[in-house]
C-alpha cells in the first residue's frame, strides 16, 4: 500500500457519553494521570456530561488529518473479569468496548479498529469472532492492568482464532505500566508471551519492551532481540518512549538495526511526546523547532525521525496489520 503511513498505537477514551458504552471507574477518575489528560485536552464539565467520547474520537481523527500520517489504529480497552467470566468493576479501571471502536472507525476514515477483548470474559470467543468478522486490524492487551495471563493454556482457543485470521496482538510487556494501576504486575513479563508466539500468533510488543527508568523493571530487551531471531512474527512499536518514564531508551533503539527492522511507528497518544529530553543530543535549535509542532502526533513522528528512525518504520504496518484492504480504500475514497 504505497503512501500509507500508520500510527499503530493511539488510545480512544470515554466516560459513557454518546451511547458509547464506555465506562470509567471512580478510582481511575481521581488518578492524577486522568485529571492531567482532561486538563491538557480542555474537556469542559459539559463535554464530560454530554459529548466527551465523540469529541475525543473526532479530535484524534483531526490530528491524523493534520499530520503526514494517513491512518491511526484506534485502541479499545477491555476490563478485568472474575472467575465467573463477568466484568469485575472493583478491579477494572476503564472500558472502551469493541462496539464503540468499530463505530468510531465507521465515522472517521482515518481511524482503524484495534479493539480489546479480554480472553477471560465468558463470551470471549464470541467477541473475538465478531471482531474478526468486522475487520479488526489488531487486538490490544495490557496484561498487568487487565489481569490477562498470556501464558494461561486455557486461552489457546482464543490464540488459534487470532493465528488463523492473521490478526496481531498488541501487548504491553516488559516495562511497568504508568497510566493505569497494575492489578498483577508480574503479568507484564515478556516470557509469558512464549505460548502465543509458539502457536504462530503475530505479536507486537508495545514500547519495544522498554523498562521504566525510575522503576525496578528487569531489562527484557535482550530477551526480546533473542526471540526476534527465533520468531519472524514478533514485532515491536516505538510508542510511549519519548516521555519521562522511558526517554533514555529511544536513541539506542533507533540506533539498533535489529530492533529498527521490526519496529512499527506508534505514538501512544495522548501520552506526551517531547523533544527536550534530547537537548544534549539534538541541540537547542532543533529541540525548539520540534517543540513548536503543536500537533502531538506529528511532533512524535518528527522526534523519532530526528533521533534516527528511518521512514520505513512509518510505512511498515501494512505488512503486519490485518484487514487493511477493508478500511484503506474507503479512506482513500474520501480524499
Amino acid at each position: 500500500m504505497t503512501g500509507v503511513k500508520i500510527d499503530c498505537h493511539v488510545h480512544l477514551a470515554g466516560v459513557g457519553t454518546n451511547d458509547s458504552g464506555c465506562w470509567i471507574s471512580p478510582v481511575f477518575a481521581r488518578r492524577p494521570t486522568f485529571r492531567l489528560l482532561r486538563m491538557r485536552h480542555g474537556m469542559s464539565a459539559r463535554q464530560m456530561r454530554e459529548s466527551a467520547d465523540a469529541d475525543w474520537a473526532a479530535d484524534v481523527a483531526d490530528r491524523v488529518r493534520r499530520s503526514e500520517l494517513t491512518h491511526a489504529v484506534a485502541l479499545g480497552f477491555d476490563g478485568v473479569y472474575g472467575a465467573d467470566g463477568r466484568l469485575d468493576t472493583a478491579r477494572s479501571q476503564m472500558v472502551i468496548p469493541h462496539g464503540w471502536v468499530f463505530e468510531v472507525c465507521r465515522r472517521h476514515p482515518e481511524l482503524l479498529p484495534g479493539p480489546s477483548v479480554n480472553p477471560h470474559r465468558r463470551d470471549a470467543l464470541e467477541r473475538i469472532d465478531e471482531c474478526i468478522e468486522r475487520g479488526a486490524v489488531l487486538i490490544k492487551w495490557l496484561p498487568a492492568t487487565q489481569d490477562i495471563d498470556p501464558a494461561d493454556p486455557r486461552i489457546t482457543p482464543f490464540y488459534r482464532r487470532l493465528a488463523d485470521a492473521g490478526i496481531p496482538l498488541l501487548v504491553h510487556s516488559g516495562g511497568s505500566e504508568q497510566t493505569f494501576a497494575q492489578v498483577r504486575p508480574e503479568l507484564k513479563d515478556l516470557r509469558r508471551l512464549e505460548l502465543p508466539l509458539s502457536m504462530g500468533v503475530r505479536i507486537i510488543v508495545a514500547h519495544t519492551a522498554a523498562p521504566v527508568t525510575y522503576a525496578r523493571d528487569e531489562d527484557q530487551v535482550p530477551l526480546l532481540k533473542e526471540w526476534m531471531r527465533r520468531y519472524p512474527h514478533l514485532w515491536v512499536d516505538n510508542s510511549g518512549i519519548s516521555n519521562p518514564s522511558r526517554f533514555p531508551h529511544l536513541p539506542r533503539f533507533a540506533a539498533d538495526p535489529e530492533l529498527v527492522a521490526r519496529t512499527l511507528h506508534g505514538s501512544d497518544f495522548p501520552v506526551p511526546s517531547n523533544a527536550f529530553w534530547y537537548l544534549r543530543r539534538l541541540g537547542a535549535r532543533r529541540v525548539a523547532a520540534l517543540e513548536r509542532i503543536r500537533n502531538r502526533m506529528q511532533r512524535d513522528v518528527e522526534i523519532k525521525r530526528a533521533l534516527g528512525y528511518p521512514d520505513d518504520v512509518l510505512t511498515r504496518a501494512p505488512a503486519v496489520l490485518a484487514n487493511l484492504a477493508r478500511w484503506i480504500p474507503r479512506a482513500n475514497a474520501t480524499h
